[in-house]
């Protein structure tokens, strides 16, 4: 069939589609931007410059910081805009806390189901993470960080699991970029995965569990120094500036 002979009534889906996929562009963009750094916690977003930057309107703008703050990784403040939500250490800790139970339950659950299939994708996935290490790319690890520890969870076979997995991991996501720089916890990750997918591999589910749970404790500990850290170079540069004469 023609282009000339659809249907008018295909026109709103064809605009409905379109406005979706510049809605998820724009929070993609946004989530981005937050995990990297470009926008740290606490600071005020300037939704005409992002807007612009990005290449949109407002309203897609609008909308992207709307859900961004109801997955917790935005703060909306009263006819002022909205500001990247800065988590206090308990906060992190708690959102790490509940992590590792999640995945020491999902870790425990796929472990005494895995197949050749499941186990050939983790090993992957595994590998990447350690020919990024060897790279000292840390964009590269952490990316394949993420996808190991989201298979797994995928692999309990737990939708309502996974749902929350992924809530929480949004929430903890924009103040890991900043664990890794320190080549000691970077090491560290490495040897805790490593002793995981070993557990893995020998089909051993009790000592996978408690070696991710261990793991994530680990992580948001490291997490929470790093954000400090952080923090108070932030502070430091801000007060700087105040100082500096004219």
């Amino acid at each position: 069939m023609d282009d000339d002979n659809e249907p008018a009534s295909a026109a709103p889906y064809a605009v409905a589609i379109k406005r979706a996929s510049l809605h998820h562009h724009v929070v993609d963009k946004l989530r981005e931007m937050i995990s990297r750094g470009d926008l740290p916690a606490g600071e005020r977003l300037n939704e005409v410059a992002l807007a612009q930057a990005i290449g949109v309107s407002r309203t897609p703008m609008r909308e992207a910081v709307k859900l961004l703050a109801s997955e917790g990784l935005l703060e909306l403040l009263p006819g002022r805009g909205a500001r990247v939500r800065q988590f206090s250490a308990k906060e992190l800790l708690d959102v790490f806390d509940v992590l590792g139970a999640l995945e020491r339950h999902a870790i425990e659950v796929a472990v005494s189901r895995m197949t050749p299939k499941a186990l050939s994708e983790i090993e992957r996935l595994h590998n990447q993470m350690l020919d990024a290490y060897k790279k000292r790319s840390q964009k590269a690890y952490f990316k394949s960080n993420q996808k190991l520890h989201a298979l797994i969870v995928e692999l309990s076979g737990n939708p309502a699991l996974s749902n929350a997995h992924i809530t929480l991991t949004k929430q903890s996501v924009h103040n890991r970029h900043e664990t890794l720089l320190s080549d000691q916890r970077w090491q560290e990750s490495v040897a805790e995965h490593q002793a995981i997918f070993d557990a893995i591999v020998e089909g051993d589910a009790i000592r996978a569990g408690v070696l991710m749970l261990d793991h994530s404790r680990r992580t948001g500990a490291a997490v929470v120094d790093a954000a400090r850290s952080a923090n108070e170079l932030r502070m430091g540069v801000e007060q700087a500036r105040k100082t500096r004469p004219a």
